[in-house]
């Protein structure tokens, strides 16, 4: 499953990739046919002031999940947004072996 990660108003940050990568690995237990996965890590406003926002978009079960979530940290914004996201899998995991 290609992973593309992209920073905006911030500095590409190995922490957050290695974050971001730990979560879409993670997410494979629910789902082993994931499609592509596009992570947007921006900064709003200057940097260093300004909430952060993830937003991770992605094929699951042949479905697209959109998922946001700002926070002033940028690790709490990435766990908040990937709990969201792996129910969202989990559920479509679930349908998918349900039919």
């Amino acid at each position: 499953m290609p992973l593309q990660i992209v920073f905006h108003g911030i500095n590409r940050s190995p922490a957050v990739e290695t974050a971001v990568q730990k979560e879409v690995e993670g997410l494979k237990r629910f789902d082993n046919q994931l499609g592509p996965c596009k992570v947007t890590v921006t900064q709003e406003g200057h940097q260093t002031i300004g909430a952060f926002t993830v937003q991770v978009t992605l094929t699951a079960s042949g479905h697209e999940v959109v998922v946001s979530r700002s926070n002033m940290d940028v690790m709490a914004a990435i766990n908040e947004v990937f709990d969201v996201v792996r129910r969202s899998v989990k559920e479509e995991a679930d349908k998918r072996r349900h039919h």
